[in-house]
């Protein structure tokens, strides 16, 4: 018997808990801003995955959970029947090339503009804290970021609400599993970091009460969908979006 190199070892097939990927390499999310203003997967995005569903697993670029969460130009969503049905064909063509193929969930939280909410709607966060960053590409182009509302407690059941009924649509569109994009200084991270979080309610102050947010969130999507199709992204020591930090984030 041939001895088992690494390099055989990453292109040999591997077992997810019955989801049986063809080698062990997995696609990680890539935001591409192909979607259009619609926010709804298209063509160019259905070849674009088939190119490269050489790969054990896919997992999308971040998807928006609903139209609050948007901060991204261009960036698909999945919180409507249309955006359902053209998920439909990109997964679809996935899947007849021989891959799973999982979807990101995605809210930018403070990291988004009052431009892509019709200036109606300043960006949601934990706190009002700003972005100290120099600029955010928005519809109108390049503005300052603004200091973010901050979301009242009996708001957040109704956020948590919005990514289950994201994994019911995931699933709908033919979807093998999730990724809750809890990183890089988006809401669910905006939670979890203690410089972006100072509330003093319940999702606030200890680690325990800043995770309860991302608590929540899993349970709701695991009513839709099982453990082993469930991943979460974390990035407990990341600087993108976090402003200007010049000392390690605190996620003790």
């Amino acid at each position: 018997m041939a001895e088992m190199t690494q390099d055989n070892v990453l292109l040999s097939p591997f077992d997810l808990r019955g989801l049986v990927l063809k080698n062990r390499v997995v696609m990680a999310p890539l935001t591409r801003s192909r979607a259009g203003e619609m926010r709804l997967p298209n063509a160019l995005m259905a070849e674009y995955y088939c190119q490269r569903a050489t790969a054990g697993l896919i997992i999308t670029e971040a998807t928006v959970v609903s139209k609050q969460g948007i901060g991204w130009l261009n960036s698909p969503g999945i919180y409507s029947d249309e955006q359902v049905d053209a998920w439909k064909k990109v997964v679809d063509a996935v899947h007849a090339r021989g891959t799973p193929i999982f979807l990101q969930l995605w809210h930018c939280g403070r990291a988004s503009h009052s431009s892509f909410h019709d200036r109606r709607e300043l960006p949601v966060a934990p706190s009002p804290i700003k972005i100290e960053g120099e600029y955010i590409h928005t519809p109108l182009g390049k503005q300052q970021y603004e200091t973010p509302r901050a979301l009242e407690t009996d708001e957040i059941p109704a956020i948590v609400e919005d990514y289950r009924r994201a994994a019911e649509r995931a699933e709908s569109a033919g979807f093998d599993g999730v990724e809750l994009h809890a990183a890089n200084g988006y809401l669910i991270d905006q939670f979890l970091q203690s410089k972006t979080n100072q509330r003093t309610d319940r999702y606030g102050g200890t680690l325990e009460n800043r995770y309860r947010f991302l608590d929540e969130i899993v349970r709701a999507v695991l009513s839709v969908l099982t453990p082993d199709r469930v991943g979460v992204h974390l990035a407990p020591n990341g600087f993108y979006d976090q402003g200007l930090i010049t000392e390690p984030v605190d996620f003790a």
